[in-house]
């Protein structure tokens, strides 16, 4: 109500019926409303709005959600890879603790293994070494007792020589 009594003000033409007064009546006055042209103007703003809102904000706010459910759906996606990275590489890290001690236990036993043929070849070589140390001084005894006979053979072979020269030679 007060912005048509406002325009009802403005609307009026100046006082006097002067020449003057004709002139100032016939030219439009900025200052005065023109309620046609407010409501024109107004109109075609809501229209620009209803326009811009379909054809230009609708697409953008489209593709920003559309957008948004890409990123989320990729960080979901990047979770899940991650999650799945990580429990992989838990399996991994078990599966390597398995192995290792595994090869522990198989590279013990092959030590425990190479310790007793070690144990084994070292036991044959004392015992060959031990039989031939003692055939060796079974040998060794026998030739002294050849030896021994030889000598005494020759020992009297000599006396006899001697005894013989002496018993000619006296």
């Amino acid at each position: 109500m007060a912005l048509l009594e406002l325009a009802n003000l403005t609307l009026r033409t100046p006082a006097g019926d002067g020449p003057f007064a004709r002139i100032l009546a016939q030219m439009p006055d900025p200052m005065r409303p023109d309620l046609p042209a407010i409501l024109f103007v107004m109109v075609l703003l809501v229209v620009l709005y209803l326009y811009l809102r379909v054809v230009f904000f609708k697409p953008i706010t489209q593709v920003m959600e559309d957008r948004e459910r890409d990123l989320s759906a990729g960080g979901e996606a990047k979770a899940q890879a991650a999650a799945l990275l990580d429990a992989r590489e838990k399996d991994y890290q078990g599966r390597l603790k398995d192995l290792r001690a595994k090869a522990f236990e198989r590279r013990k036993a092959l030590a425990d293994a190479a310790g007793k043929d070690k144990q084994q070849l070292l036991d044959e070589a004392r015992a060959t070494a031990l039989a031939e140390r003692q055939a060796a001084v079974a040998s060794l005894k026998t030739q002294q007792a050849e030896a021994k006979q030889s000598l005494l053979a020759q020992v009297d072979a000599l006396a006899e020589a001697m005894a013989k020269t002496l018993l000619k030679q006296a």
